[in-house]
């Protein structure tokens, strides 16, 4: 459980069956729990059982300020990932909507309340001062809140990142990717929140039926080189 309101209505989801293309999996989870970021905002558009879905993403991090640069971890998250939580920031405000608009165009981070602590002091004049992450200048926005270490088990991110940022905090790792608009590019950790009354049973059915639709309707296509027996696995 994490330590967030009625951690009992998250939910983690899975997409397991035969693909092709790019899958990058790393600790959040398995290689069968990761979506290419178009069918995350398709599954986002047309959801009914959740009150949000939320993308998540660990990665490393080269943090400065005043000459001083540290490694560590970090979250790209996406605009829905606080709010599905139901989390209130220790300084600040957290990332929302409005940074998870356009591709690269959000220089704003949240830290983390340990690294906070540990690196400023739990100094609140932080907030909108510039850090450097990953060689990008990115202006800190708030702090979350003490206890919450992210999504992932294990990890002790530094900070949060929106998630339309990928390109900037990997530069080097993805040049020309297209991350996201490629349907065969697949990084992208989902949970989402049950709405009230809605079970888990019941939302799977009401996410599967379209989730299924768009596996066999947009994603045939783009799947190359695939045998039929192959490609059955898939739509089914």
């Amino acid at each position: 459980p994490l330590p967030v309101p009625a951690p009992e209505e998250l939910v983690n989801l899975s997409s397991p069956g035969p693909r092709q293309g790019s899958t990058s999996c790393n600790q959040a989870g398995s290689c069968d729990e990761i979506f290419s970021h178009p069918m995350f905002r398709d599954l986002e558009r047309v959801q009914s059982s959740f009150t949000g879905i939320a993308g998540h993403r660990l990665f490393s991090v080269n943090v400065g300020h005043q000459g001083v640069t540290e490694n560590g971890d970090g979250v790209m998250v996406s605009g829905s990932y606080f709010p599905v939580l139901g989390i209130t920031p220790a300084a600040g405000r957290l990332l929302g909507p409005d940074d998870d608009r356009t591709p690269g165009g959000h220089y704003v981070t949240v830290l983390s309340h340990e690294y906070w602590r540990r690196r400023f002091n739990e100094d609140p004049a932080i907030v909108n001062q510039t850090i450097i992450v990953n060689g990008e200048a990115m202006t800190v926005v708030g702090v979350a809140p003490a206890g919450f270490y992210g999504t992932t088990i294990g990890a002790r991110p530094y900070l949060f990142v929106p998630i339309t940022m990928r390109e900037r905090m990997q530069r080097s790792f993805l040049p020309n990717a297209a991350v996201f608009e490629n349907r065969r590019n697949y990084w992208v950790y989902l949970f989402a929140r049950l709405k009230p009354g809605v079970t888990l049973e019941s939302a799977q059915v009401a996410l599967n039926g379209p989730y299924h639709a768009i596996i066999n309707d947009v994603e045939p296509p783009l799947q190359r080189g695939m045998s039929e027996e192959t490609m059955a696995g898939v739509k089914a």
